[in-house]
């Protein structure tokens, strides 16, 4: 993978506010998993996770994040990590058809 691949900046809104932030690729098993840092991996603030795996005619696809350490954009309280947490949790579907998107705009012949 190259660096430009394993690298992405990306812009996300919340709440009407936007931020740009830098992503890492940290895995990518083609058909089995995928998992970028939002941070970058030296300073990450965030790890999203996903597995596929075959189940009859199409797949099955587990999402999971976990929190690497506080940061001033995720809020300043618990009850602002529980919003951002409800938020992601509402956004999951959209979020895994923009990587499938990219996944299949990135894919090799």
């Amino acid at each position: 993978m190259s660096a430009e691949e394993q690298d992405a900046i990306r812009r996300n809104c919340r709440d009407g506010r936007e931020r740009v932030t830098h992503s890492e690729v940290a895995q990518a098993d083609p058909g089995s998993a995928f998992a970028f840092v939002v941070g970058g991996a030296e300073c990450g603030i965030v790890r999203w996770d996903w597995r596929f795996r075959e189940q009859g005619w199409g797949s099955v696809v587990e999402q999971s994040w976990q929190l690497l350490r506080t940061d001033p954009v995720l809020g300043d309280s618990g009850e602002d990590i529980e919003a951002l947490r409800d938020h992601m949790a509402d956004r999951a579907e959209s979020t895994l058809v923009a990587l499938a998107e990219w996944i299949v705009g990135h894919a090799t012949h």
